[in-house]
């Protein structure tokens, strides 16, 4: 009876378990939910300004747009130990202000500097981005996600080039 109540109680809690990745798995952001068809929702996005959050009832047709001069920078060949900087320029080519939210760098050896000041259409920005190849050798490829409220929200820059001893 011992053996039958413990067989029971493993297959309780591994229901109980499938019923929990179940449920999280079908619990999507209600971006995903929501609105699938409907390409005239709300932008909305922090503006780092001091203020609150800044919204606008934009369509995508009415939307910022972040186009960047480039969007790759080689470093070339660099001895290990130096440190390479680079600006990405960038201009608002929308019809509403172009929120820069935030910046990552997918590593601590890269370190992305940004205007967090909305950018008006036709306005200008760029994003410096700073790395130092200390510890690092061999051939090198960073990405840096920029986070905005222009379509796609999310753009990568990537750094790339040869790191020697």
């Amino acid at each position: 009876m011992n053996k039958q109540f413990i067989q029971m109680k493993t297959k309780l809690l591994t229901l109980l378990g499938a019923a929990l990745i179940i449920a999280a798995c079908n619990n999507k952001p209600k971006e995903q939910n929501e609105g699938k068809g409907d390409l005239t929702k709300s932008v909305s996005a922090p503006d780092h300004t001091g203020g609150s959050e800044q919204s606008a009832e934009a369509g995508v047709e009415n939307a910022p747009i972040i186009n960047f001069k480039e969007d790759t920078y080689n470093f070339s060949k660099i001895k290990q130990g130096e440190k390479v900087a680079h600006v990405f320029e960038f201009t608002n080519t929308g019809k509403s202000p172009l929120i820069i939210s935030d910046v990552q760098a997918g590593c601590g050896c890269t370190t992305p500097k940004f205007s967090k000041k909305p950018i008006q259409p036709g306005g200008a920005g760029s994003i410096e981005v700073g790395y130092n190849s200390s510890g690092q050798r061999g051939s090198q490829h960073k990405i840096i996600t920029v986070y905005s409220n222009a379509e796609p929200k999310q753009m990568m820059l990537h750094l790339k080039g040869e790191v020697q001893e």
